[in-house]
């Protein structure tokens, strides 16, 4: 049986995604910027051999993020639920 689904907590839920997304933008500019010179070449192609990857981890889980968010706006949508209008029902108390 399914559960119903609350909302708010869905666009609670977005919008801790939008934050993640907006922490891993900030996370891969801050990586990027940092230009290490090591003076040596091997040491220095396993150094951006590490940081390209670590920015590539970065942008892939930035895009499930981004997924889940579609997702989630999708569903709100769906439901028709007006998520900024005013409510005299508990959360949670309406039909099911």
């Amino acid at each position: 049986m399914r559960r119903p689904v609350d909302p708010r907590a869905l666009t609670e839920v977005g919008a801790v995604l939008g934050r993640v997304g907006e922490g891993l933008a900030a996370a891969e500019d801050d990586l990027l910027s940092c230009l290490v010179v090591m003076g040596e070449p091997d040491p220095q192609r396993a150094l951006d051999g590490w940081v390209d990857q670590v920015v590539d981890v970065l942008r892939a889980v930035d895009e499930v993020t981004a997924q889940h968010r579609a997702t989630i706006a999708r569903s709100t949508a769906r439901r028709g639920d007006p998520l900024d209008a005013p409510s005299d029902e508990p959360a949670g108390s309406g039909p099911r």
